[in-house]
Formats: C-alpha cells, structure tokens, sequence
C-alpha cells in the first residue's frame, strides 16, 4: 500500500508516519511539503491514500483534493485540519474525502480511518477484475457503458486491441503471463478473462500505424520464448481507433491479423535471427531459410514491420548486447565480436545511436552510476 502525507509542518509529517509504521512496517510512504510538491509525487507514484493537511500555503487541502478527484477520482483522501469548524467538514465530504479528522491527532482515531479506508480499496480491487472483463466485453459488443468507463478509471485511454492465440497444447499461467507480457510493453493492461478464445490486451498509442507495435511484439515474442519454453503462440495487432466505442473494430481486426500469413513467416525470421545473430547474414540467407524469396521478404518487413531486415538484425544483436554489459568483465570487443559486429568501433557508433548513449556509459548506468551524458 502507497500512502502520501502532505502537510507544510515537518514534525507533523514525522508524527504520521510514525503512526502508520507502528501499525504497518511494511507501508511505502511519501511526503510533501505542499501542494504542488503533493502533486508530483502523485503523478510519479501509484499512491492509494492520501493524507492531506488543510491549511498549506499554496493549494489548500480542499483545493488538492477537488484536483485529486477530477483527474484520480477513485484514490482514497483523509483531510486533517487544527480547525473544527463544521464548514471544513462538510466542504471535505462534499469534495469526495473518505476521512476527516482534527488535529492534534489520535493515533487510534487515525488507524480506524486509515483501517477503513484500506478495506474499502481492497473491495475495489476485488471487484475490479469483473468491472473490467464486463466493461471490454460490453465494449467490444458495441455497447459501450460510459459509467463503466468512469468507473474503471484507466490507467491508460485505450487505442489498440492486440490478441494473443496460444497454440500449443502447454498453457502457462496466464497472471504470470500477463505481468510478463505487459512489463515488455508501455501503457498496456491485460484483460482477465479470454474473449472469444484469444487473451485480450488493451494499449495506448500515438501510432496510426501498427508497424511500431507489430516490431515490439516481435521482440517480446522473442524474449517470452525464453521465459515460458514450450508455449506456442501468435499475436494479432487492431487498428488504431480514438474511442472505447470503436474497441469492437480494433479487437476484430486484431483477430483478423492473427490469420495474416505474414506474421507466421516473421517470426519464423525472428526465431533463425535470434539462433544465428552473431554470424554473417545476409537477406539472402534468411529467405532461404523461410522459403521464400528475398526480394519477397524484404517487402513483408517493409509492409508489416515498416523497418528493413538490417534494422531487425541491428536491434536484435544490441539487445543481445545489452545483456552482456550487464557483466563488467566482459570487454567492449569481446561483446561487439559476440553479437557479430564487424568491429568495436562500429559497434559503439551503432549502439549510441539507437540507445542515446555509448556501451560504457550503458553499463556505469545499470550499475548504477549515473555518468555525464
């Protein structure tokens, strides 16, 4: 549980958490001297509860918590004020506090709210899965629930339907599967419950075009390959659309895909990629290898993929590379020989410009170290 103390006195905010730690250890809590700091912290963190001082310079508590509820209209906010004057309650309950309290504070007082407060989140985390299995369901039925949408209060405005066909008799466990599958990707939420046969995946994108997704998933594939061995699967990407209304298109679409012979033939190329990376390859050879010819292939990247077979190649061979950082006694050329790069110079100059920065500074970098860019 994440809990935000907001109050412009320091030993106040001590004392609080003083209070919370006595009664959870385990609690992860933020503070903030005011209202603008209070915000930042909420737009960096997933924060459950909020424990808001009313008098702060700035934006007062009331003033907070109408910002909290129009943008976080779900996340759980206590005021605290040095002032019993009825107005200030009735103005807090009015505004969507779930808790008001007076100070000096009572740690019990406190507890029983905060208490309350956490049954009343773990309520909605239990009903959350089937609001929002009845909510996508109705959507892509075209019978689109605005309270629905409101009430859900996504993390993320839905845009693309992406559909995941697992084909092989080995099924893994799909809430694992799914945490792995949404860590590989932004802005992503997975659905339940399958519909229709496929496990349904929500995202946001700027995109208009699918090419930028249908490469990611490529590369996910790749990697979930690795992690859940023995599974067989294929994906389909939907059209972009601009509305939950317009789901229903993206998510047949996205089905259609899943029958679209090209993207078998991709990660056909993918699997012999990911094997033969660090070999001299040429696009003659990867199309010998799925049959076809190479000026064929070079047209299904194009269309599908919207890159070239180098530019998959490249990517492929510095995320291989990336990897290998990670272990500080593996030397720059030994790496750059590794993943087939012709020479540590060539290898650098490639990685800075599709990572920002040079092989060294990735590696101070995950080492924790934060070199000058």
């Amino acid at each position: 549980m994440k809990i935000l103390l907001v109050d412009d006195e320091p030993l106040e905010l001590e004392n609080l958490k003083s209070i919370l730690l006595s009664f959870d250890p385990l609690l992860e809590i933020f503070t903030a001297e005011n209202g603008m700091a209070a915000w930042s912290q909420l737009e960096k963190h997933q924060i459950d509860i909020v424990c808001l001082d009313i008098r702060m310079p700035g934006w007062d508590g009331i003033e907070i918590l109408k910002r909290i509820k129009n943008k976080w209209p779900h996340l759980k906010v206590m005021l605290v004020s040095a002032y019993g004057e009825f107005q200030y309650a009735q103005e807090a309950i009015a505004s969507g506090a779930s808790a008001y309290i007076l100070k000096p504070v009572v740690p019990e007082e406190f507890i029983e709210a905060f208490k309350k407060m956490c049954q009343e989140i773990e309520w909605m985390r239990s009903e959350y899965s089937f609001i929002l299995q009845t909510a996508v369901e109705s959507w892509l039925q075209d019978e689109t629930n605005e309270e629905y949408v409101n009430f859900l209060n996504l993390p993320i405005q839905p845009s693309v339907v992406v559909v995941v066909k697992i084909k092989s008799e080995t099924q893994p466990e799909k809430e694992k599967w799914d945490a792995a599958f949404c860590e590989g990707l932004e802005k992503t939420i997975s659905v339940p419950h399958p519909i229709k046969g496929h496990w349904v995946y929500l995202m946001e994108s700027k995109e208009s075009e699918t090419h930028e997704i249908t490469e990611k998933l490529s590369f996910l594939k790749m990697f979930l390959s690795e992690r859940f061995q023995g599974v067989e699967w294929i994906f389909g990407v939907g059209e972009v659309v601009h509305s939950p209304a317009d789901l229903k298109r993206s998510f047949y679409s996205a089905i259609q895909d899943t029958q679209n012979k090209d993207e078998a033939i991709i990660q056909k190329c993918f699997d012999y990629l990911s094997a033969n990376y660090a070999s001299s390859i040429t696009l003659n050879d990867l199309a010998k290898s799925v049959h076809i010819s190479a000026s064929h292939l070079s047209r299904i990247f194009k269309n599908n993929l919207g890159v070239t077979f180098v530019d998959v190649l490249t990517k492929i061979r510095i995320e291989r590379a990336k990897g290998l950082l990670e272990n500080k006694d593996l030397s720059i050329q030994f790496i750059s020989n590794h993943v087939g790069f012709s020479s540590p110079d060539y290898f650098s100059s490639t990685f800075r410009k599709l990572e920002g920065i040079s092989p060294s500074q990735y590696r101070l970098k995950k080492d924790g170290r934060h070199p000058c860019l």
